[in-house]
């Protein structure tokens, strides 16, 4: 018989789980603990679809204990329970201004020198210092704050013997916004930028909707030398549009800070892998 399309979904989505599943058996987590924490995605999941298609049909039909057991198949009990336990806020972002502060610092212009690349700021006091930078970003975070989290990163360095914790002098380290300290940074952003990837192409699946950017390129045969130097490329060409982007996104943001309804986000990547095999 032909496989129906929850089948494929299914097969689907444990071909993305398994990277995933290597990472969690790696880091110490189970299958059982695993299984026990995925119900409550499920759960978000299920009401958000119930509500979803409640605002599409313009229904009036409640989402409840039942209707939401129904779509997870999820028992009644631990619903009712997980209902009644509320749903918590989702936890605030803590990298969000050190991103913005990065992106900012690595693509505007008023922050890069005549060779185009970021500049070497004082930290404070300068016409053109990291502490304005900061305040310009954010004024509910310290600029202390932000560049104690960008020191520890690893994202942001002294460029002089000014001391280690409050350098009078700081240079931004080359490449993307990828910290080399803190693992639970490096997981939040995994977690942001596959989620959204994910996201994009479910959409793209479901349909409905103008479909979103997300494509690739494959190719395979290649020797490791081949491989080491379409990686180069790859990094070259995302440098460009990185900065392309993020110039863009900064410029539209500081434009549309007093709309009502500058309520969208975005979120543009690019990845790139090699392994030998399939």
């Amino acid at each position: 018989m032909p496989e129906s399309r929850s089948d494929l979904s299914l097969a689907a989505a444990l071909r993305l789980m398994s990277p995933l599943v290597e990472l969690l058996l790696q880091e110490g987590v189970t299958y059982p603990r695993f299984a026990s924490a995925l119900k409550k995605t499920f759960l978000e999941a299920a009401q958000s679809v119930l509500e979803a298609q409640s605002v599409l049909e313009a229904s009036s039909a409640r989402v409840n204990d039942s209707s939401i057991s129904m779509l997870s198949g999820v028992h009644r009990k631990d619903v009712r329970e997980w209902r009644q336990a509320g749903r918590p806020r989702p936890p605030a972002k803590a990298l969000g201004v050190a991103m913005e502060v990065y992106t900012r610092w690595a693509t505007d212009p008023a922050y890069r020198n005549d060779r185009g690349e970021p500049r070497l700021l004082e930290r404070m006091g300068a016409p053109v210092s990291f502490e304005e930078l900061a305040a310009s970003v954010s004024t509910d975070v310290h600029p202390r704050a932000v560049l104690e989290e960008l020191l520890r990163l690893g994202v942001v360095a002294a460029a002089n013997e000014g001391g280690k914790e409050t350098p009078a002098l700081l240079r931004l380290c080359a490449g993307a916004f990828v910290p080399k300290e803190g693992y639970a940074e490096m997981l939040q952003l995994f977690a942001d930028n596959v989620g959204d990837h994910i996201a994009a192409a479910a959409r793209n699946i479901e349909g409905g909707e103008a479909p979103l950017l997300e494509q690739s390129v494959f190719a395979d045969g290649l020797s490791a030398e081949s491989a080491e130097a379409l990686g180069t490329l790859a990094r070259k060409l995302w440098a460009s549009v990185f900065q392309e982007m993020a110039r863009a996104a900064t410029h539209l943001t500081q434009q549309d800070q007093d709309l009502d309804d500058a309520k969208e986000r975005v979120r543009l990547g690019m990845y790139f892998y090699r392994s030998q095999g399939e």
